[in-house]
């Protein structure tokens, strides 16, 4: 790349995601010099989620009321044997695209420079060729963070590539009576993966995810769930709107190489069996903007080594569990032992977590990107 450095900074965040903007944040808090590029034009837009986020989360990270649109309760999981399972789910649905902005808008009032429509397309001796628009240039960083999703640029430059997939797709659909709860259906026909409901008030976000290995379409799967909804009673038969992506499935791919780190979905940190990514993303991106941060600040990269610790500490446990469960779930699929495979694979019931961890699930979302 000869290109000369327009812009330098500390550290370069690619993505302005929930694990991006938290990187951001948190490297700016530290002092460092900051910037997100995020190659959308609007943040956030267009939703690629079901919304959901735990209570925990509004806590940790202090979201402003008016971005908590609808309170949750607990969780109906349907089997496909017709077993119901109901489970506490203390949360709440937001506005994700409002969400995202928020975490945005926060990193940049604590310092970190934000540039929109931006997309990295090269990396060589801390250079990142930049795109925007029909403008090239480079950004020189001493530490770069690849928050950029589950098909993750950086992530190719350091070879650590999500491989397994979910492909899900959403509709925002009417209701026909409101919800303080959201429902899970598991059928046959959605392999590898879930149907949800998702109430926002008057309507639901009304998705389903399929594993990719079954080369099955998620749009006639998520037509049939529809079908089964409406016939149930439970929505109208309107779509307001569309969305999907890929969730990663396959656990953390990689976590660091040299003077880059990956975080979020690019790093396949979200939990295999549910596909629940927001909280993990605000954490791991926090933790990397604040060791990257503290890198810089005492001029020594082997710093980030603690950024692979703090990782495995706190939520490689709990994601690699998850992979072992789909794994297991995976042989279950089209057969009559589903249901009672799930009981022991899904976070509704307590043969999930096994005899020194029994506690309920309560964080679900599948998180389109």
């Amino acid at each position: 790349m000869n290109k000369k450095s327009e812009n330098g900074c500390d550290i370069l965040i690619i993505g302005a995601g929930p694990a991006g903007s938290s990187a951001a944040l948190k490297a700016a808090q530290e002092g460092a010099r900051v910037i997100l590029i995020e190659q959308k034009k609007e943040i956030g837009v267009p939703v690629q989620c079901a919304e959901y986020i735990p209570v925990q989360l509004t806590t940790n990270i202090g979201l402003r009321d008016d971005l908590l649109v609808q309170e949750i309760h607990f969780m109906r999981t349907h089997l496909p044997n017709g077993e119901v399972k109901e489970t506490e789910s203390i949360g709440y649905i937001i506005d994700r695209d409002r969400f995202d902005q928020h975490l945005a808008e926060m990193a940049e009032k604590s310092g970190a420079v934000i540039k929109k429509g931006c997309k990295a397309e090269g990396f060589n001796n801390n250079l990142v060729e930049i795109v925007e628009g029909n403008k090239r240039y480079a950004i020189e960083a001493k530490i770069i963070i690849g928050a950029d999703g589950p098909k993750s640029t950086v992530g190719r430059w350091i070879g650590a590539e999500n491989k397994e997939f979910v492909s899900a797709k959403q509709y925002i659909m009417p209701l026909r009576f409101k919800m303080d709860y959201t429902e899970v259906y598991f059928r046959d026909y959605i392999h590898g993966g879930y149907g949800w409901v998702f109430p926002k008030g008057n309507k639901a976000n009304v998705g389903i995810g399929v594993d990719t290995s079954f080369g099955l379409d998620p749009s006639e799967a998520l037509d049939r769930f529809v079908d089964e909804l409406f016939k149930s009673g439970r929505i109208e038969k309107k779509i307001l709107n569309s969305t999907g992506g890929l969730i990663p499935v396959g656990g953390i791919i990689g976590l660091r190489k040299d003077n880059i780190l990956l975080c979020g979905d690019a790093a396949g940190q979200c939990n295999p069996i549910t596909g629940a990514g927001i909280s993990n993303a605000v954490l791991c991106g926090s933790l990397a903007g604040e060791i990257a941060a503290k890198a810089v600040i005492d001029d020594n990269l082997d710093i980030l080594l603690e950024y692979d610790e703090a990782i495995d500490e706190l939520v490689a446990h709990s994601i690699n569990h998850a992979v072992e469960k789909r794994r297991h779930l995976q042989q279950h699929w089209g057969k009559d032992t589903l249901s009672e495979a799930l009981k022991t694979c899904w976070i509704a019931f307590e043969g999930y977590y096994g005899e020194n961890n029994k506690h309920g699930g309560s964080e679900i979302e599948w998180e389109l990107q």
